[in-house]
């Protein structure tokens, strides 16, 4: 029997192979990681779990875990990491079908989380691509604990599938929650950052595809609508967070188009 890793990158899969090897691909020989698929419940496209191991080339194991019905993303994540805590994993990483790690980013982190003892969650920035792997723009993301927290006032400051966080800051924060549809994420980075510090590396760990049929696209609104909810949650009635809210607000009365294009603009002049 294989032996554990310290370290298992978390994939959610639904009825995408093509997204999942290039994931899966993309994550190093050299990285010291076990791999955890969670099929939530496809049935077009059932995990091809033998396609998927020759696919995974890391120093560990991949595993599945097939869900019989379809619970959409908060419920495979929480399934899996129910999963990872039974077996005793240090550290949880993320990425999603169709997202790929750059050369190293399992081992860097890894290594700042053994490094920082204090901190919980460490992220990193991504380049944003089209789906023909061009560059679209790279994503600015506060670095230390300070400067995120006020960050978390407007906008996540993680990018989801760039995380590693430690298994035990579960036993404080709980699982995703359920009760904010497509911004499961931005809620769960909130409760680990009163709990411990948090960080990202200033460097981009992952290309990040924007692809027009990804979940988080085509349910921008829904998302936005929860990101709202989780502001007015947090808020602290403080310049910052009223601020925050407003910002989300503008953004659900504009097109996607033309906020991605600002956003872009954006990125390119902060380059």
């Amino acid at each position: 029997m294989e032996q554990q890793q310290r370290v298992v990158v978390l994939i959610p899969y639904y009825e995408n192979p093509a997204g999942l090897w290039r994931s899966l691909d993309s994550i190093g020989p050299d990285e010291p990681c076990d791999v955890l698929v969670v099929d939530d419940g496809s049935t077009r496209h059932p995990l091809d779990e033998a396609a998927a191991v020759a696919h995974c080339q890391v120093r560990g194991a991949l595993y599945a875990v097939r869900l019989p019905r379809n619970r959409g993303i908060e419920g495979a994540l929480n399934a899996g990491l129910e999963w990872i805590r039974e077996r005793g994993y240090d550290y949880v990483a993320r990425l999603d079908c169709g997202d790929r790690n750059r050369p190293g980013r399992i081992a860097r982190q890894e290594r700042f989380l053994d490094e920082h003892p204090d901190v919980v969650l460490v992220g990193g920035r991504a380049s944003y691509v089209d789906m023909t792997g061009v560059e679209q723009f790279v994503l600015p993301l506060p670095a230390d604990h300070d400067e995120i927290l006020a960050y978390l006032r407007d906008n996540s400051a993680f990018m989801h599938p760039s995380v590693m966080f430690r298994t035990a800051v579960l036993d404080k924060t709980g699982l995703y929650p359920t009760d904010y549809p497509r911004a499961e994420d931005y809620a769960l980075f909130w409760e680990m950052a009163k709990v411990g510090r948090v960080a990202n590396i200033p460097k981009p760990l992952i290309d990040y595809e924007l692809d027009p049929d990804s979940l988080s696209l085509s349910g921008r609104d829904e998302q936005l609508r929860s990101r709202l909810a989780i502001q007015r949650a947090n808020s602290d009635g403080s310049w910052a967070a009223r601020r925050g809210i407003a910002r989300t607000r503008i953004l659900l009365a504009l097109p996607y188009g033309t906020a991605l294009r600002i956003k872009s603009a954006l990125n390119r002049r902060n380059a």
